[in-house]
C-alpha cells in the first residue's frame, strides 16, 4: 500500500510537446545527490535511500535494451543533484517520485528517449509522461524499436510467441494456429521472447494459451 509523503509544489509549464518539458516554476531546492544508479528507472541518493521514477518501467537489465536504460540513467544522473516530488513510497519502501533534473523531469526524458514505458498514474505529469509514450512507439526508438518490438520473427524456424498475459501474471506462449497470433507482439524489453519448439516454451515455464487449440 502506498502512502503520501508530501505535498506537490505548484503545477509546472512546459514547452512543446516533441520536446523534452523546462519546468520554469519550480521552488529552488539545492536537491539531493545520486551516489549510483541501479538500472533504467531506480537509483540511490547518497543518503542510501533508493528511488524509483513514478509511472516509469524500464527494461530489467537481462533484457533487451535494459543496459542500454541503465546507461543511459547513468550517464545523466551518476553524481548529480536531483529534485524529487510528489513522492510516495511502495511495498518495497522505495520513494517513488517526478525525479527533476536541472529544472527537466527525468521520467519524461527516459520515456521519450525509448529507455523506459509510462505505465500509470504519474500525478500532475501524467499527460506529459503519456505523450512522451506516444512519441517514443511512433518512431520506433530504444523499446519500441525492431529490436525489442516484435510481431514477425527475425527466426523463420522459431515461430511461436511467448507472452506475459497481463491479467493473470502468467507467461503463456501462442503457436500460429492460435487466435490472436497475428496481433500479438513480442515485447522483448518486458521478457517476452520466440521459441522454435512448444516443448522449449513448456521448459522456459510457459504455457499454452486458452485461445490455442488443444
Amino acid at each position: 500500500m502506498w502512502r503520501k509523503l508530501a505535498a506537490g509544489v505548484a503545477a509546472a509549464t512546459t514547452i512543446g510537446a516533441g520536446s523534452i518539458g523546462v519546468y520554469k516554476n519550480l521552488p529552488y531546492f539545492v536537491g539531493e545527490k545520486v551516489q549510483r544508479v541501479i538500472d533504467g528507472d531506480t537509483f540511490i541518493l547518497a543518503n542510501n535511500q533508493s528511488v524509483k521514477l513514478l509511472g516509469v518501467d524500464s527494461p530489467e537489465p537481462e533484457n533487451c535494451y535494459g543496459p542500454e536504460s541503465t546507461a543511459f540513467l547513468t550517464r545523466l544522473l551518476a553524481g548529480k543533484r536531483v529534485f524529487l516530488r510528489e513522492p510516495v513510497t511502495d511495498q518495497y519502501r522505495r520513494i517513488v517520485a517526478l525525479v527533476y533534473l536541472d529544472r527537466k523531469l527525468v521520467n519524461e526524458m527516459v520515456i521519450r528517449e525509448g529507455y523506459g514505458l509510462y505505465t500509470r498514474s504519474a500525478g500532475s505529469a501524467t499527460p506529459v509522461l503519456q505523450t512522451a509514450n506516444l512519441y517514443a512507439r511512433s518512431n520506433s526508438l530504444g523499446i519500441f524499436s525492431p529490436l525489442c518490438y516484435q510481431v514477425l520473427p527475425p527466426d523463420p524456424k522459431c515461430v511461436i510467441k511467448g507472452n506475459l498475459d497481463r491479467d493473470k501474471h502468467t507467461w503463456v506462449y501462442l503457436t500460429p494456429d492460435c487466435s490472436y497470433y497475428d496481433v500479438s507482439i513480442i515485447e522483448k524489453f518486458q521478457g517476452e521472447r520466440w521459441f522454435c519448439t512448444e516443448s522449449e516454451a513448456k521448459k522456459a515455464g510457459f504455457v499454452k494459451h486458452p485461445f490455442c487449440p488443444n
